[in-house]
């Protein structure tokens, strides 16, 4: 007989060591659920996505606020985007960083490039198409990338339905290209986390990640996000990151070499700072910023702490019985939200920390939308992961109560409504003034208080 080994199963055996770098994988892969394959039919899915988009649509175009912008051009829409869309190549208007911000705004200079194809009278119309079209593009985007993170289909519906309809979203912001990167960063956020299955999808999302770095200063603090994806095991979930860095090489080199005017030099006070993120965030996300000061005045700082207390209340839900994934993505969220209203407020910083101040929250309302968004998304996940099927179905009766109210309220408000003088009529001046002699064509935008903004068109522009 040969010699044998004898092997004794009894003893245990050391577990295998593993890398540093694998473990990197493991944790950051953890974090990344994939989501459950749709049971729908194909087809019926389809058939789904188009009636969502084209309600989403619809509803911009068709509610008050979102009607006044088919008729109005807003501020750097004209001034900036449309006027270098008429004057320029298409490759120049790209490159050329808006002075006053100091990089590139790739998306809105395409939809601008897209108006100025057509009649100059259509322009307005055009724009406001355009940006109802990508921001419902934006909806849809966060009902498919929410799918590894929320297990609810209603929630994910009501997610992707808010960036439609929430308060906040429709005011400043509504319906204008300029204000268009505050959805696309909360989109690009959203994409950071899916992890797309079929090519088309993978092409989609670098797509998409390398237009949004383009278009805003905001979406490069996404990087961490876009970097942890390189410790995914699937090296297709590396091309969308490889899309956004490229993109963020252009805007970092852009920025670095254009320098922003500064309009506003006073110190941040962060006394000031935190008072103004209570008013303008947390219960501005369940109403809008219309009634804040009428809410001060009646009942002092209680209802922005309730509304506090209620995320506050949902998030300690997701931390608790989220797991891993919900526990980095809630944690990640409010970190983003917190970061965005600071960047917004102490670039800007010109606020009084006196609620009844005429206008002080809606005195640059549009910062508020991202923060509200990510409030949104962290309840959604909070509701997500309570634990008990009826007191979860309450909660969300009772949050989509709740929501529902806020956006018929505010429908009526008129802080979103433009009612300067028709972009129609303004053409049919500037049109008037170059027959006469002028060899600029003048046409008003919105808003005419305090900026006075207007549009200097040459007159062989204007037709």
């Amino acid at each position: 007989m040969g010699n044998t080994v004898s092997v004794d199963d009894s003893v245990p055996r050391p577990a295998p060591k593993t890398s540093p770098w694998s473990r990197v994988r493991n944790a950051v892969t953890a974090l990344y659920p994939v989501p459950e394959p749709s049971r729908t039919p194909r087809g019926r899915m389809v058939a789904w996505y188009l009636a969502g988009f084209a309600a989403a649509v619809a509803y911009l175009l068709l509610i008050p606020a979102g009607r006044s912008r088919v008729d109005h051009i807003w501020a750097e829409d004209g001034a900036r985007f449309l006027l270098d869309g008429e004057t320029l190549p298409l490759w120049r208007a790209l490159i050329e960083p808006y002075v006053d911000s100091g990089y590139l705004h790739t998306i809105p200079r395409l939809g601008a490039e897209l108006a100025a194809q057509l009649p100059l009278s259509w322009a307005a119309a055009s724009i406001a198409v355009t940006a109802a079209v990508l921001r419902a593009g934006v909806a849809l985007l966060v009902f498919t990338a929410s799918g590894g993170v929320l297990r609810s289909r209603t929630l994910r519906v009501a997610l992707a339905v808010l960036v439609v309809v929430a308060p906040v979203t429709n005011a400043e912001a509504i319906n204008n290209l300029a204000n268009l990167h505050w959805f696309v960063f909360f989109g690009a956020f959203w994409l950071m986390w899916w992890r797309p299955v079929a090519r088309w999808q993978t092409a989609l999302v670098t797509v998409v990640l390398f237009l949004a770095v383009t278009s805003s200063a905001l979406v490069v603090l996404l990087a961490p996000l876009a970097l942890a994806r390189f410790a995914l095991p699937d090296r297709r979930q590396w091309i969308p990151s490889i899309g956004y860095f490229a993109g963020l090489v252009i805007q970092g080199v852009t920025m670095l070499r254009t320098p922003r005017v500064a309009h506003f030099d006073m110190p941040v006070d962060l006394r000031t700072a935190a008072l103004s993120a209570l008013s303008r965030v947390p219960l501005v996300t369940f109403t809008g910023s219309e009634d804040v000061a009428r809410f001060y005045e009646a009942f002092g700082y209680g209802p922005f702490l309730g509304a506090l207390a209620v995320v506050a209340a949902l998030a300690v839900v997701a931390l608790r019985w989220g797991g891993a994934p919900r526990i980095v993505f809630v944690t990640v969220t409010l970190g983003y939200a917190a970061l965005s209203l600071w960047f917004s407020l102490s670039q800007n910083w010109h606020w009084s920390p006196e609620l009844l101040q005429p206008g002080v929250v809606l005195d640059g309302q549009r910062y508020s939308v991202v923060p509200c968004l990510m409030l949104l998304a962290v309840m959604a996940i909070g509701l997500d992961r309570i634990p008990k099927p009826g007191l979860r179905r309450a909660g969300m009766v009772v949050m989509a109560v709740v929501l529902l109210t806020g956006v018929v309220r505010q429908l009526p408000m008129s802080s979103g409504r433009l009612t300067g003088v028709p972009w129609d009529q303004s053409v049919v001046t500037a049109k008037l003034e170059c027959a006469r002699g002028a060899s600029i064509g003048v046409l008003q935008l919105e808003p005419t208080v305090p900026d006075n903004w207007v549009v200097k068109l040459p007159c062989q522009y204007v037709g």
